[in-house]
């Protein structure tokens, strides 16, 4: 990647977090992209030199940073090692990843997004539906391979452990009394607990 290029994708995630930050706090509508620009120590022109409107930086944000999410659970369903580990793994980063992106999550969890750009949010929800089918799958090998009970059920257990994972955003404090990491690796032992054989 030349230095232009390098310089480039430093300022869009610059302008990524202050917009996160900005739409998380104050909702979309509420944010103007003067705000934004005001955030960042620049003119409301420049920015427009990245994204053509709210919408476009809304759209790219929303998509980037949920992919990342997907992207992660991917990997790891594709480790060669026990389903038992490849969960544990997979509570880590969703939990993690969400913690570092609570803004956007926040975002993703509370605007309508259908009524603000109705591309974006079809395909923000087909990300969310590929990630519930990794969870799926990585939860089935594990009842195929004799790790996970064979009378649970798959769907119900994957909405259980997003809606348990989903929901930190709500309640969970850095700095507090446990960590990020600490609170995935009691989930894991939670709903491992539940599933084993």
């Amino acid at each position: 990647m030349s230095r232009v290029a390098q310089k480039r994708a430093a300022k869009v995630e610059a302008i990524y977090d202050v917009a996160a930050s900005l739409f998380a706090e104050r909702g979309f509508a509420a944010t103007r992209m003067e705000d934004i620009a005001n955030g960042l120590g620049m003119q409301k022109a420049s920015l427009y030199y990245y994204f053509d409107s709210k919408e476009a930086l809304l759209t790219k944000l929303v998509q980037g940073r949920v992919g990342v999410a997907l992207d992660a659970l991917r990997v790891i369903v594709g480790l060669e090692v026990s389903a038992t580990d490849r969960v544990w793994q997979a509570f880590t980063s969703h939990l993690t990843i969400f913690q570092d992106h609570s803004d956007v999550y926040t975002i993703y969890n509370s605007e309508r997004l259908h009524s603000i750009i109705r591309d974006t949010a079809d395909d923000v929800d087909s990300l969310g539906r590929d990630y519930e089918r990794l969870w799926s799958d990585l939860i089935e090998d594990g009842v195929k391979g004799g790790e996970f009970r064979e009378d649970i059920d798959v769907s119900v257990t994957v909405k259980a452990v997003l809606g348990a994972c989903n929901a930190t955003l709500s309640w969970f404090q850095p700095g507090g009394r446990f960590t990020i990491e600490d609170i995935a690796e009691r989930f894991s032992r939670l709903f491992i607990g539940g599933i084993a054989v």
